[in-house]
């Protein structure tokens, strides 16, 4: 593109942005440091053992919970999840119904699962925890819960004709009824201590 500053013609570069094939090329396989955020690479720091106790108490209920009841599987970070062209992101928990297991790859999941979770940590700038948000919202995840260990809340959101609703803020004492895992109830205290 060439624009005209003070009558003379610059070019300006145009920023190219990069796709999943480019990111799968650029980082490490099997690491759950990168994520692919509108077109650019970015760099997610360490999660701290709070936040990794949390993810796993999580995804062992759900995994307890799906043994008696087949309807779907449950996947933990570090798993590439390939929302669009310009947006590969790691959900830390992510549920996937036995009638959406199309999207499942040996390597990836192309496309937006039926439950995302996520567990703010240090790292994770406000920011950054929206757009994710924005992007499961307009991918189609039909349920998304934040949960944030230094409030001690899970916010358990719906998405209704593409938008995310907040269907209940929790806290300790509270238990979440998941709305696309039919039947699996998760007490608050079993997460957030």
């Amino acid at each position: 593109m060439t624009i005209t500053i003070e009558g003379r013609k610059v070019k300006i570069p145009r920023v190219r942005l990069l796709t999943y094939t480019d990111y799968a090329k650029l980082t490490p396989p099997d690491s759950g440091k990168y994520a692919l955020l509108h077109g650019k690479i970015i760099h997610m720091p360490s999660p701290n053992v709070y936040h990794q106790e949390i993810c796993l108490e999580i995804a062992f209920q759900l995994k307890t919970f799906l043994k008696k009841n087949p309807i779907g599987k449950v996947i933990i970070s570090p798993m590439d999840v390939v929302f669009n062209t310009h947006n590969t992101l790691q959900p830390d928990v992510l549920f996937i119904s036995n009638q959406r297991f199309d999207i499942l790859s040996d390597t990836c999941v192309k496309g937006a699962p039926d439950l995302v979770v996520e567990v703010k940590s240090e790292g994770n700038t406000a920011a950054e925890m929206s757009q994710k948000k924005a992007i499961y919202e307009a991918s189609g995840v039909h349920e998304y819960w934040l949960v944030l260990p230094e409030k001690g809340l899970v916010r358990q959101y719906q998405n209704e004709d593409g938008e995310f609703m907040l269907r209940h803020e929790l806290k300790k004492g509270d238990t979440l009824h998941a709305f696309v895992v039919e039947g699996f109830i998760l007490a608050i205290s079993d997460i957030l201590s």
